[in-house]
């Protein structure tokens, strides 16, 4: 039996380019990378060491902190964030991109539910176990509370995507409609 074959040198720049495409796509979201994934990826590659394969964890940590960062300053405050999620409400111009990366996003039927059950059902809930309202037992108008939510949101998820699309300035497929400044518009 012969062990593994010796990898060669190009064969080794293209498992470092894969794992650094991999690191990108989870850092950073999908219009970073887009936008300047290449640039990042011919830095990573000119940065690497001859014959690596795979990036060291001082790289990838510093990749996922700079990702993190990134996602967070354009991210909106919490108030602005909840009135968006909750009733859909739109956000300034500068959050624009975040919101389109949201809706587009694989989970957004998830997230949307989760945030409603979270806020809604959460403290009904905690009133209910510590006995903080009236007779507990209401489970079975929260269950069913749920499952209508629930069939609600998948079942008219497209239409919610492209109405938080439309009232962004974005077509259903995510491009861009108009590039003016949000003075003057109301919120």
């Amino acid at each position: 039996m012969t062990g593994p074959k010796p990898r060669t040198a190009e064969c080794r720049s293209d498992a470092y380019a894969d794992h650094c495409r991999r690191l990108l796509r989870v850092a950073y979201p999908p219009r970073f990378v887009q936008a300047r994934g290449e640039e990042f990826l011919s830095t990573l590659l000119d940065l690497a060491d001859p014959g690596q394969t795979r990036p060291d964890l001082r790289t990838v940590l510093d990749v996922v902190r700079a990702g993190v960062l990134w996602r967070l300053q354009e991210r909106p405050p919490l108030w602005r964030w909840l009135c968006y999620r909750l009733s859909g409400k739109r956000l300034p111009l500068r959050y624009r991109w975040w919101v389109r990366d949201d809706v587009l996003g694989r989970f957004f039927p998830v997230r949307l539910l989760g945030t409603w059950l979270s806020l809604t059902y959460l403290p009904l809930t905690l009133a209910d176990v510590f006995r903080l309202m009236g007779e507990p037992g209401s489970w079975g108008i929260k269950i069913g509370g749920v499952l209508g939510m629930s069939l609600t949101v998948l079942t008219s998820r497209r239409q919610i995507r492209r109405d938080l699309l439309a009232k962004h300035r974005f077509t259903p497929d995510g491009t861009s409609i108009t590039l003016q400044s949000d003075e003057g518009t109301s919120r």
